[in-house]
């Protein structure tokens, strides 16, 4: 298994997230980068009333998609989520605390690279999920100029990016296989510079480009 899938300091970094909930989740407002990211989701899949953000945050991309469910470590970003309508769920991705089989859709939106063991989250969405149910995940590409922009700030010790452990497409795609899912396709984003001093809005471009800043993938589970 490739070892950006079994690292990371989840606890640490629930707390770095928790210590600025507020700052972090003001960074949405107004953003078109979120906006592009939030276009890019909306054009893969209709969000089901059995669905779940894990890593749900404050909850910007619940509240925008109507994801029903959140679970997040934080307990300071879960009531920013619990105000914008979400029911939170305070736990971890690789122990989701619901019945086997009981899920419809299950997001990973921004979430996976920050696990403690990302292989077993997708193990145990694929525990949770009813078979047929979809698996989406917004990330960003390792090798893209968005992901070598976050891996400079990770060495220069951000405080939040210093606990992601990002990762390629392939890995990705390899580890989404071993957990017993079917790749169904996907959407990509963000091909502009993350240099640029104003960013623009964009239109998402069907398919799983590795140079895109942010893919979402969809996988079905067997």
């Amino acid at each position: 298994m490739n070892n950006f899938f079994n690292r990371g300091i989840s606890p640490q970094a629930s707390e770095a997230f928790d210590k600025i909930a507020e700052t972090y989740d003001a960074w949405y407002d107004d953003n078109p980068l979120f906006h592009c990211e939030l276009r890019a989701l909306n054009e893969v899949t209709s969000v089901s009333p059995l669905s779940l953000e894990v890593g749900v945050g404050s909850g910007r991309f619940s509240q925008a998609l109507g994801i029903r469910y959140g679970v997040d470590p934080a307990p300071g970003l879960l009531r920013l989520a619990k105000s914008r309508g979400v029911q939170p769920v305070q736990a971890l991705a690789e122990a989701l605390p619901f019945k086997k089989s009981s899920l419809e859709q299950i997001f990973f939106i921004f979430s996976l690279c920050f696990l403690e063991d990302s292989f077993k989250a997708l193990q145990e969405a694929a525990a949770v999920l009813k078979t047929g149910g979809l698996l989406i995940i917004g990330f960003v590409p390792r090798h893209s100029s968005w992901g070598v922009c976050y891996e400079q700030k990770k060495q220069k010790g951000h405080p939040l990016y210093k606990y992601a452990s990002f990762f390629c497409l392939q890995d990705l795609l390899s580890n989404i296989d071993k957990a017993h899912f079917r790749i169904e396709g996907g959407t990509s984003t963000l091909f502009q510079s993350p240099k640029l001093k104003k960013y623009r809005m964009e239109k998402p471009v069907k398919g799983l480009l590795s140079r895109a800043g942010f893919i979402v993938l969809v996988a079905r589970r067997l």
